[in-house]
């Protein structure tokens, strides 16, 4: 059995000296950008993780105490990285179904200790089971006044 021809017939296929090939820019041209495109992703994840990682104010929910069918007693212990900051803390009582039925905002003013534990009143729309803790910031909403903050009634 005659073995197949290992040539490419070069009307159909092109000659391989006919320069269609090409010198290899376009190639380097793509390794380029491709590395760029690498470099660039790894700097914008290193700066997501950084940025995620730094939490200035946490809050974490102690005990609750119902003072009555419209108030729910919650302790909170809140922690801040900086002080100097004013932030505030959101603080919520739930149902039975773990829906929210009353919500307060805390308020800490600059100074103080890094971590304070506060009791805070949340006042309910209906029978509260349980308190719970939303999250904190330092970004202080216009609406709220940081001289004169009130956890109780």
């Amino acid at each position: 059995m005659p073995s197949p021809s290992t040539s490419r017939p070069a009307s159909r296929y092109g000659s391989p000296d006919d320069g269609q090939a090409g010198n290899g820019i376009t190639a380097k041209v793509i390794a380029v950008i491709m590395v760029l495109a690498l470099i660039v992703g790894v700097v914008f994840l290193v700066r997501y993780v950084q940025n995620r990682s730094t939490v200035p104010v946490e809050i974490s929910m102690v005990s609750y105490e119902r003072q009555s069918d419209d108030v729910m007693r919650v302790w909170v212990d809140i922690t801040r990285a900086e002080v100097e900051e004013p932030s505030y803390c959101i603080v919520t009582a739930l149902n039975y179904e773990m829906a929210e039925v009353g919500r307060r905002e805390v308020i800490l003013p600059p100074g103080g200790d890094s971590i304070s534990r506060i009791a805070v009143d949340v006042p309910t729309r209906e029978y509260s089971v349980s308190g719970g803790v939303y999250g904190c910031s330092e970004k202080i909403p216009p609406y709220m006044d940081v001289d004169n903050p009130v956890y109780t009634f």
